[in-house]
């Protein structure tokens, strides 16, 4: 009798262990955190979080050095185990080329491909090279064939805070907007920082996602109105989903070719640091509007308009 219950134990154990490594392996998991390159109480929080989280790949959307050496912001990082999976530029760096040497940037511009997802990743700090990097980026979107498309670059293509507005980079925006439009059903996200916030938008049923609330986080509000800047074409720009103004990251969960169940999606979660609680959950399908799970409803409203 002890020894059949000795095997039935065993049994369903060794069945968890087996069923555990094919949840590990059915997706890619990476921790979005946009203006992250100070040394603070903040990122330090979330640098925390994310190694509890066991999460090891990093993508930094632009803002990666406010002071110091890339070395003594990152290396606290890295000496955790965790690796750079896509790099943008900012308007807060040393220069583009010392910054491209140290995260190993093919160029200013470039594409990488993890499992099933493609990283499109744009300088839009860089407005001299503007026409050239919309010209890349067609190329790029008109043969993509990846299930998982997320473009990656620091300053969001509309206005979504009090701080900044798109007009600060308006050549690369007006460039890069037709492309998001011409080719939005290839497109899953963005992925965007400059605004120091944590937030879930829509420009038009485009998702995006600014996970920039790391070292430093400011106290503003959402967003909801229409930009007519093409009149031929207005785009609705609204908040989703917006953060309760603590220090928050954000995991985007990629499902693989192969280990994925049918109908399965990808996902990304908003995380608070300092508890590790996931104030909002999102599904993101390519070409289509997220979908805000019933954990989004929990997080403190947005402040009055």
């Amino acid at each position: 009798m002890r020894k059949r219950l000795f095997h039935s134990l065993s049994t369903g154990l060794w069945m968890l262990v087996a069923f555990a490594s094919q949840v590990l392996v059915a997706q890619m998991d990476f921790a979005v955190i946009g203006d992250a390159g100070a040394l603070t109480s903040g990122s330090k929080t979330v640098r925390e979080s994310i190694h509890r989280k066991s999460v090891q790949w990093l993508i930094l959307p632009g803002d990666n050095l406010y002071e110091g050496t890339y070395a003594k912001i990152w290396n606290p990082w890295t000496s955790l185990g965790m690796t750079f999976a896509a790099v943008a530029l900012g308007n807060h760096k040393q220069s583009y080329a010392e910054e491209r040497a140290f995260f190993s940037l093919p160029e200013e511009f470039y594409e990488k491909k993890m499992g099933a997802a493609q990283f499109i990743v744009l300088n839009s700090d860089n407005t001299h090279r503007s026409a050239e990097q919309s010209a890349w980026l067609e190329g790029v979107l008109a043969a993509t064939e990846s299930p998982y498309v997320f473009l990656v670059y620091h300053h969001p293509s509309y206005t979504v805070s009090s701080f900044h507005t798109w007009e600060e980079k308006r050549a690369f925006q007006l460039t890069i907007r037709p492309l998001l439009l011409k080719y939005r059903s290839k497109i899953t996200a963005l992925l965007v920082g400059h605004d120091h916030l944590a937030t879930l938008l829509h420009f038009d049923d485009l998702p995006v996602v600014l996970s920039g609330a790391v070292q430093d986080v400011r106290l503003d509000k959402g967003v909801d109105y229409v930009d007519t800047t093409n009149p031929q074409h207005p785009i609705h720009v609204k908040t989703a989903w917006y953060y309760d103004h603590k220090a928050y990251w954000a995991q985007l969960s990629i499902p693989q070719p192969g280990q994925d169940p049918e109908g399965s999606v990808a996902s990304v979660h908003f995380t608070r640091a300092a508890d590790d609680f996931r104030s909002c959950s999102a599904t993101l399908r390519t070409g289509k509007r997220l979908e805000l799970a019933p954990n989004c409803l929990t997080a403190p409203p947005r402040l009055p308009q």
